[in-house]
C-alpha cells in the first residue's frame, strides 16, 4: 500500500459510532498511526421505523429504492424487511460502503453514484434524469439534506422517504477530549456528519475551542467541510469519498502536508552564530576503514578560521556603529543652534499676543457682567412664578381632595349595594336548590316509594331554606315540617321481610304429604333379619307391611299418583310460590294477590290438609293475603307550591314586618328566625 507508515506516530482522533469506527481504526494502525476512538453518535431505531419497514414491505409499489448509508441497510435488515430470497424494485446506492451492505444482504445493487458518492452524483446519472411518474422510496435515518428528494420531485418522481434510524448523541467522558486538546495530544481529526460536528464543537469548553479549532479536520464531503468553516475550523480537508481508504487517503494527504510544514535545515537565513553552534555541535561522522583520532584532527584544523573571521565582523560592526552615533550628534547639535537664533524673534510676537489676550479678557468681563444681571432678573421672575405655581397646586389640591372623598363616599354606597345584591342573589340560589329538592322527592315518592331517600331531600331542602334567611320561607318550612312528620309516621309495606318469608316458605314444601297416594322412593326398604327355619312363612309378610302404607281420608281417591307426578305436584307449588314472590318484588299489587291465590288453591287441592307442615304453610299464605303493596303514601306537595309562589309569600313578609311610611325595610341576617316562627 502507497500509504504504509506513511502516518507513523500520528495520533487520529476517529469519531465515528462505536460499532462502524473498527474498520478506520484498523487502516490507521496499518498507517503507522495511532488511532484515539471516540465516538460522538449513536445509531438507534428511530421512532418512525415501523412505518417505514410498512412502505419497504410493499414492494411492488415502488420502481426504485434508494439507500443513503450502511446504516439504512442494517436497519432494514434488524427489521426483516430486507431479504434476498425476494423480489425487489430497483436499488440505488450511494458509497461504496451501502454498496457493500446490500450485497453482504444478497441484495444487487443496480446504481452506485462515481465518481462522486452522494447525491449530487447520483442525481447527475443518466438513469436518475428521466424519473417522471416514478416512485421511489428514500431509505435513511431522521432528518439529513432534502436536496435529492426536492430534484427528484422537480424531475415529475413520486417520493417518499423510510426514517429507520436516528442518529443520538453520546454522553462521553469530555475530560479525555479536553485533556488531549491542552496537551496536543491529537495531530488530526475525523467527523463524518453534521451531527458529530456540532456534537464535537459543542462538548469542548469556549476556553478550549482555539486548540480545536486549530487541529486539522477531515470530513467527506464539501457540505461538512462548509459546516467546519463556519464553526471556525481553520484547516479543514475533504475525503474523496466517505469509505475509509479515502478517509485515510486525506490523513495521508494532510500528514504529508504537516511533514513538509516543518521547519528545514538552515540555507542562510538563520543567525551565524546559531550556525556555528550546529556545525560544531554535529560533527562530520568518519568513513568506513578510518581512524577516528585521525578524523578528529581533520575536522578540528579548519574551525580557528572561521573564529577569527567572525570577530572581524563584530569589530567592523562596531566602528560602524561609533560612526554613525557621532553623525547623528552633529546634526543635532546644528538643529538646537538654530532654533535659539529665532528664539528673540518669537518673544516679540509673544508679548503682541498677550496685549491681544488682555484685550479680550476685558471684553469677557463685560460680557460676564451682563449674563450676572439678566441672570438675577431670571431668577426673581422664576421666583414668582414658583409662588404663584404653589398657590394653583394648592387650589387644586384641594379640589382634588374633596373630589377623592366624594368618590370614596360613592365607591362605599357601590359596594354596599353590591353585597346587599350579592346576599340576595345568594338567598335566590339556595331558594332555588331547595325548590329542585322538593320536586325530586316529589317524583322519587311517587314512582318508586323510596320513603328514605325522600326524607333525606327534604331534610336537605330544608337546610336550605334555613341558610337563605329569607323570612318570607317560614310557612314553607312549617309546611314541610309537617310533611316530614307525615312521612316519618309512614310504614311502607315490608317487602324484604315478605321475600323472605316467601323463600321460607317455598323451602318448607319439601316436607309437604300429598293427598294422593304415591310411592315414596326417598324412603330405602329396609333390611329384614335372616329368617329361622321355623318363621319362613312369616317373613315375606313382614315384609309386605314395610311397603305399605295405611292412610284414612274424607275425600275421594281417583288414582295412585307415579313418582313423577307426585314430584310436578311439588314442583308447580314451587313455581306459583316464585311467581308471587316476583310480583311482590316488581310491587305489582294484583298479580302477588292472584299468585298468592293461586298457590293456595293448589296447595288445598293437592296436599295433605291435616299435616303440621300443610297448617303452617296455609297460615302463612293467610297472612300475606292482607298485605297491599301499593299503599297511599302522604300528600309532600303543599311545601312545594309555596315554594313555587316564593314572590307572593315575599309580598306579604314585606307588608307585614315593614314599619309606617319613613322606617326604613329591616332585613333579617341570614341565619336568623324571624319572632314566632318554627326552626
Amino acid at each position: 500500500m502507497s500509504t504504509a507508515r506513511s502516518l507513523s506516530g500520528l495520533r487520529v482522533l476517529v469519531t465515528r459510532p462505536k460499532d462502524q469506527a473498527e474498520p478506520l481504526c484498523e487502516l490507521v494502525e496499518a498507517a503507522g498511526g495511532r488511532p484515539v476512538r471516540f465516538p460522538l453518535l449513536d445509531v438507534r431505531p428511530s421512532a418512525r421505523a415501523a412505518e417505514g419497514a410498512a412502505l419497504l414491505q410493499g414492494v411492488s409499489e415502488w420502481d426504485w429504492w434508494i439507500f443513503i448509508s450502511a446504516n439504512a441497510v442494517n436497519q432494514a435488515r434488524a427489521l426483516g424487511v430486507l431479504r434476498s430470497d425476494g423480489d425487489t424494485p430497483r436499488i440505488a446506492a450511494i458509497g461504496k460502503a451501502t454498496a457493500d451492505a446490500l450485497a453482504e444482504a444478497g441484495i444487487t445493487v443496480d446504481l452506485i453514484p462515481e465518481p462522486q458518492s452522494n447525491s449530487e452524483g447520483l442525481l447527475a446519472m443518466p438513469a436518475m434524469q428521466d424519473v417522471a411518474g416514478r416512485r421511489i422510496l428514500i431509505v435513511r435515518g431522521e432528518g439529513g439534506r432534502e436536496e435529492l428528494k426536492e430534484r427528484l420531485v422537480e424531475r415529475g418522481a413520486l417520493v417518499q422517504y423510510a426514517e429507520l434510524y436516528r442518529r443520538v448523541p453520546v454522553s462521553t467522558d469530555t475530560e479525555t477530549l479536553v485533556d488531549g486538546l491542552r496537551t496536543s495530544a491529537f495531530d488530526m481529526l475525523t467527523v463524518t456528519s453534521g451531527e458529530a460536528l456540532e456534537h464535537l464543537y459543542a462538548l469542548v469548553p469556549p476556553e478550549d475551542r482555539e486548540r480545536l479549532l486549530g487541529t486539522p479536520l477531515v470530513v467527506i464531503s464539501e457540505r461538512l467541510k462548509n459546516q467546519a468553516g463556519s464553526l471556525g475550523f481553520r484547516y479543514v480537508s475533504v475525503a474523496d469519498t466517505a469509505s475509509d481508504p479515502a478517509v485515510l487517503q486525506a490523513l495521508t494527504d494532510v500528514a504529508a502536508h504537516l511533514t513538509s510544514s516543518r521547519p528545514a535545515p538552515n540555507d542562510g537565513d538563520k543567525p551565524l552564530a546559531e550556525e556555528e553552534k550546529e556545525m560544531t555541535a554535529l560533527p562530520e561522522q568518519p568513513a568506513a576503514g578510518e581512524d577516528p583520532q585521525h578524523h578528529k584532527g581533520k575536522a578540528a584544523a579548519p574551525a580557528a578560521p572561521r573564529k577569527s573571521r567572525v570577530a572581524a565582523l563584530l569589530g567592523y560592526s562596531m566602528l560602524a556603529a561609533v560612526l554613525l552615533l557621532a553623525t547623528a550628534g552633529y546634526f543635532l547639535l546644528q538643529e538646537l543652534r538654530s532654533k535659539q537664533e529665532g528664539l528673540g524673534g518669537e518673544l516679540n510676537k509673544g508679548d503682541l499676543h498677550v496685549l491681544e489676550l488682555s484685550r479680550q479678557v476685558s471684553s469677557l468681563q463685560t460680557q460676564l457682567a451682563t449674563l450676572h444681571s439678566q441672570f438675577a432678573t431670571l431668577q426673581a421672575q422664576l421666583g414668582t412664578e414658583d409662588s404663584k405655581l404653589e398657590r394653583v397646586l394648592g387650589e387644586q389640591s384641594a379640589d382634588f381632595r374633596q373630589k377623592l372623598q366624594d368618590t370614596r363616599t360613592e365607591l362605599a354606597q357601590a359596594i354596599q349595594a353590591i353585597q346587599r345584591q350579592l346576599s340576595r342573589t345568594h338567598s335566590d340560589v339556595l331558594i332555588a336548590d331547595a325548590e329542585y329538592l322538593l320536586g325530586i322527592a316529589n317524583q322519587k315518592l311517587h314512582l318508586s316509594g323510596d320513603v328514605k331517600s325522600v326524607l333525606e331531600a327534604m331534610q336537605a331542602a330544608d337546610q336550605r331554606l334555613h341558610d337563605s334567611g329569607d323570612p318570607s320561607v317560614f310557612k314553607v318550612r312549617e309546611a314541610l315540617a309537617e310533611e316530614i312528620n307525615q312521612l316519618e309516621a309512614f310504614q311502607p309495606p315490608d317487602i324484604v321481610g315478605l321475600s323472605a318469608k316467601l323463600l321460607a316458605i317455598e323451602a318448607k314444601t319439601r316436607e309437604l304429604p300429598l293427598f294422593l297416594p304415591h310411592p315414596d322412593m326417598s324412603k330405602e326398604p329396609r333390611e329384614s333379619p335372616k329368617a329361622e327355619t321355623g318363621d319362613a312363612v312369616d317373613s315375606p309378610l313382614e315384609q309386605l307391611k314395610e311397603l305399605v302404607t295405611v292412610r284414612r281420608s274424607d275425600r275421594p281417591l281417583h288414582a295412585v299418583l307415579t313418582p313423577q307426578e307426585a314430584a310436578g305436584l311439588r314442583e308447580i307449588l314451587l313455581l306459583k310460590l316464585e311467581m308471587t314472590r316476583t310480583a311482590l318484588l316488581r310491587g305489582d299489587d294484583a298479580l302477588f294477590h292472584s299468585n298468592l291465590e293461586s298457590a293456595n288453591a293448589w296447595l288445598n287441592e293437592n296436599f295433605d290438609r291435616d299435616s303440621p307442615a300443610f297448617k303452617d304453610i296455609a297460615g302463612d299464605l293467610k297472612a300475606m293475603a292482607g298485605v297491599k303493596l301499593k299503599a297511599s303514601f302522604p300528600d309532600i306537595s303543599k311545601s312545594l307550591a309555596l315554594l313555587r309562589n316564593i314572590e307572593k309569600l315575599r309580598l306579604e313578609t314585606d307588608a307585614v314586618t315593614t314599619p309606617p311610611a319613613t322606617a326604613a325595610p329591616t332585613t333579617v341576617p341570614p341565619g336568623t328566625e324571624a319572632p314566632g316562627s318554627k326552626p
